[in-house]
């Protein structure tokens, strides 16, 4: 099955899942990214996004839905809602505007500290913690096959995590609607249903 539909379908059966099992979670997700969305995230990293995030952005702009923005001096602070945390670890899925603000917050870094290593303009954010700096990156700099997946945290460069979106959102989806994903990075996640919410176990 080509990446662009993997990820289509294993995406359509998360949401699926959602809104039977967690509806409170599934109201996070945002409608999908319209064309503007896109061509402007496209403009604010300085190259288009690999089809597989493209796809997946159409079909929901992130789970940021119930996220707020409070006044601070000298600009807002993002309030991530809890249900917003829709992947194991803590993380959210993140929509066109927070993909290209961390972006650029991320390669500010890089540049404040002169180390080009930190964070490469292919680099696109795509998961992280709602509270901290860890999450996953599909990295663009490949153009000839599927964009791998790495894993970042604070304090240490990016490392290597999987070979493809699909190998993440594959697996999670047979987890969520089974319970199980032997042999794959979900494959010892847990979760629990509260309140019509999801909630992942440590």
């Amino acid at each position: 099955m080509p990446q662009v539909d993997e990820v289509a379908a294993a995406w359509e059966r998360i949401v699926g899942w959602l809104r039977r099992n967690a509806p409170a979670s599934a109201e996070a997700l945002r409608p999908g990214a319209s064309d503007e969305e896109i061509a402007r995230l496209n403009e604010e990293l300085g190259f288009d996004i690999p089809d597989v995030l493209e796809v997946w952005l159409r079909m929901n702009n992130g789970s940021t839905a119930k996220d707020t923005e409070k006044p601070i001096p000298g600009g807002t602070a993002h309030l991530p809602h809890r249900d917003s945390v829709i992947f194991p670890g803590g993380m959210r899925f993140l929509g066109c505007k927070e993909i290209a603000g961390q972006h650029a917050e991320y390669l500010h870094i890089a540049r404040d500290i002169g180390d080009d290593d930190y964070w490469k303009s292919p680099w696109i954010p795509v998961m992280e913690q709602s509270d901290a700096p860890y999450g996953i990156i599909l990295d663009a700099r490949n153009p000839s096959g599927p964009p791998p997946l790495l894993r970042f945290s604070e304090g240490d460069y990016p490392t290597s995590f999987l070979p493809s979106l699909g190998d993440f959102l594959r697996p999670l989806s047979d987890l969520l609607e089974t319970g199980q994903a032997p042999g794959s990075v979900v494959a010892h996640e847990r979760f629990t249903i509260a309140e019509g919410r999801l909630h992942w176990t440590d």
